[in-house]
């Protein structure tokens, strides 16, 4: 009977303990983090490498730790969640996960440590007696120093060298402990010179164990398939607009838009596109928020004082009016070639100082660059040749005269222009611009911004065929006539000639332009004579005299102007 008794308090004891082990097995399990997935929703570009991105996800039912894993590198200060009121949202944490990579063996130090075990002849040279046979037994380390990892992700929390440098990968073997017939054989992996395996063919790759960050959600009560969303700044990814102008109608031109997006920060599905044109004041854009665990404390600290993370110095700062000159596209001669056409521009909408124009259901991955048509637009323009003449008083009060070659001549230009309003509800952002007419490339330059309904001047190309001079001499000198901050200057008056002369086979347009400093005294034909503020703490008023007129073919036109300057000696 005692036995009976021991044996059924002995089974009730093993009921309860492993009762209460499966109570501590299922209150470990429910105590892991549940994976949600972060989805990209929005993503708007700015083109200064910086993108807003706007994420959502659906939290799991029942979960108290929600794991996101990796997300990019939000730029600090711009790193927020939103969540429902009745969601208790204790706090979100980024800590260290290891897992295990597969990598590909790159050498064969890498290639003998990832076949442990195999059988395996070695040879150290020519010859019979430089060959090994045995099974590789071990190896031991020497670490590799391949190229950094991407600066815009939480990506993998590296190793480091003696010298500071990351250091991670599938180690190369430095020495191999072969077991042969003989025993033991420890062998210089750079001494061989080849392995042949006996027992089929070699794993060219090798399992890793390393760590990166990754983003988790602590919740005061149990989840119940809540959305949340999260929202950050992240640099990696930027847009760059082209234009596309074709002056094939005399009166009316096509106006094409484009899109280059750069994307080396995430893949991009189905999103909402918006590229942002403006100038966004972002004060820590260059500095990564210690969410991503990038940096240590004072990596951060001395980023925060400075402005900038430390890949961000290393790194060429990408402009924020685009000035690269980049061909659009190659046309034949062709009168039929074909010209990019559209659809009509869309409705963007303005954000404060800034204009968001919308790409809908965009998609691309990491890595990839995309180029997106925009729309194709008729825009009144006409044909107009400018010249544009300098100052011939510097900083300094001093007059420099002519504005010299190396040869002694004077260097005009006289540039053929395209003058277009935009009749857009948009304005055009700063970017390329291309032109072509009946199909054939005819110039390229820069359309600066230009608000709707603003008129805009781009150059095409060089006028060769219109012959500019222009000349300056003086007429009276009044000398130490006045002093200016304790320095003696001359009063002097100064009388100044232009002349084109047009060697087109047709009547053109013509704006000159001419910048001086000091009281303007006449100007023939008379010329609209505009003060610019630039000389409002100078001794001299800044003065810009404009005459437009249409130059006829084989005609001269001859400008004059005569003004006084104050001249510092």
């Amino acid at each position: 009977m005692k036995h009976l008794l021991r044996a059924k308090h002995v089974a009730v004891f093993a009921a309860l303990a492993g009762l209460i082990c499966c109570l501590n097995a299922t209150r470990a399990e429910d105590d892991l983090p549940k994976d949600a997935e972060l989805r990209i929703e929005k993503v708007s570009l700015f083109k200064n490498g910086l993108g807003f991105l706007s994420s959502t996800a659906t939290l799991p039912e029942n979960a108290t730790s929600v794991r996101f894993g990796q997300i990019p590198a939000p730029s600090f200060g711009t790193f927020w969640v939103g969540y429902p009121k009745d969601l208790g949202v204790r706090k979100i944490v980024t800590s260290m996960e290891e897992f295990e990579a597969e990598v590909a063996v790159k050498n064969l130090g890498q290639l003998l440590k990832a076949n442990v075990g195999r059988k395996v002849t070695l040879r150290t040279g020519a010859g019979d007696g430089n060959v090994v046979k045995g099974t590789i037994l071990t190896s031991f380390n020497q670490s590799e120093i391949p190229e950094p990892s991407s600066p815009y992700s939480m990506g993998v929390r590296l190793p480091q060298d003696r010298y500071g440098r990351p250091a991670y990968g599938a180690s190369s073997a430095n020495i191999l402990l072969l077991k042969t017939d003989s025993g033991t054989v420890a062998l210089n992996v750079n001494s061989i010179v080849r392995a042949d395996f006996e027992d089929g063919e070699a794993n060219s790759s090798t399992s890793i164990k390393q760590k990166r960050p990754s983003l988790r959600m602590e919740l005061d009560s149990p989840s119940n398939r809540e959305a949340i969303s999260i929202s950050y700044l992240a640099r990696g990814v930027t847009w760059t607009p082209a234009y596309l102008i074709d002056l094939s109608d005399a009166e009316t031109a096509r106006f094409s838009a484009r899109a280059l997006i750069i994307n080396e920060l995430a893949d991009f599905k189905d999103v909402r596109l918006e590229l942002v044109t403006g100038f966004p004041n972002i004060k820590f854009g260059e500095v990564i928020s210690p969410v991503a665990m990038s940096q240590n404390l004072a990596a951060f600290l001395q980023a925060l004082a400075t402005g900038r993370s430390e890949t961000a110095r290393g790194r060429q700062h990408m402009l924020t009016q685009q000035r690269a000159m980049t061909n659009m596209a190659v046309f034949s001669d062709l009168a039929a070639a074909p010209v990019p056409s559209y659809s009509t521009a869309a409705e963007g909408r303005v954000s404060e100082d800034l204009f968001l124009y919308p790409v809908k259901n965009f998609t691309l991955k990491k890595g990839e660059t995309a180029w997106v048509p925009l729309f194709t637009a008729e825009m009144p323009y006409e044909h107009i040749y400018t010249w544009k003449i300098a100052d011939s008083l510097d900083k300094d009060d001093r007059y420099r005269g002519n504005r010299e070659r190396g040869d002694g001549e004077i260097a005009e230009e006289v540039w053929h222009s395209c003058r277009l309003v935009n009749n857009l509800k948009m304005p055009l952002t700063t970017a390329a611009t291309e032109f072509v007419t009946d199909g054939a490339f005819t110039g390229q330059d820069v359309c600066f911004y230009t608000a709707p309904g603003a008129k805009t001047t781009i150059r095409i190309n060089r006028a060769m065929n219109l012959v500019a001079e222009e000349g300056e001499v003086e007429i009276e000198r009044a000398r130490n006539a006045t002093k200016f901050h304790g320095y003696s200057y001359d009063l002097v008056k100064v009388r100044g000639e232009l002349r084109l002369q047009s060697r087109l086979d047709k009547s053109v347009n013509v704006e000159v332009t001419k910048e001086l400093s000091g009281n303007v005294l006449e100007t023939s034909p008379n010329a609209k004579d505009v003060k610019t503020a630039k000389g409002l703490k100078k001794v001299n008023s800044r003065h810009v005299l404009t005459w437009q007129f249409a130059l006829p073919s084989g005609k001269e036109q001859k400008l004059s102007y005569v003004y006084s300057v104050y001249i510092r000696n």
